[in-house]
């Protein structure tokens, strides 16, 4: 079960690293994305979902990360693009791809915690 978890973590990162490059790709040309990128998002998020399943199933079977804070950093890693899409009916073209390659740059961030913290 941890190294499904790994797995799961090192596809995150990958997942982080194609969203910054697709969301400034769209927000140097002033475009919004698509529906490509709009399925990219839910598999991102998705990918997090049963990242973080998989965790709670470790801390189920009694393995604890390092620091408690991690499982902040699930719960925060799994909302992020969410709560960044929530904002995205107010904002168009440039600003909205601007949006998410900040949202992507902060879950990177929280992907990093994540891993120091797990």
């Amino acid at each position: 079960m941890d190294t499904i978890h790994r797995l799961l973590a090192w596809a995150a990162v990958a997942g982080v690293v194609a969203g910054v490059g697709w969301s400034a790709v769209l927000a140097a040309r002033g475009q919004a994305g698509g529906p490509a990128f709009e399925r990219f998002q839910a598999a991102v998020v998705s990918l997090l979902v049963i990242a973080a399943a998989s965790g709670l199933g470790l801390l189920a079977l009694g393995a604890r990360p390092t620091e408690g804070l991690h499982l902040l950093y699930a719960a925060l890693a799994v909302g992020i693009i969410p709560l960044a899409r929530s904002f995205l009916g107010r904002a168009g073209g440039r600003r909205a791809a601007g949006l998410l390659v900040v949202a992507f740059a902060v879950l990177g961030g929280l992907i990093f915690r994540l891993f120091t913290t797990g």
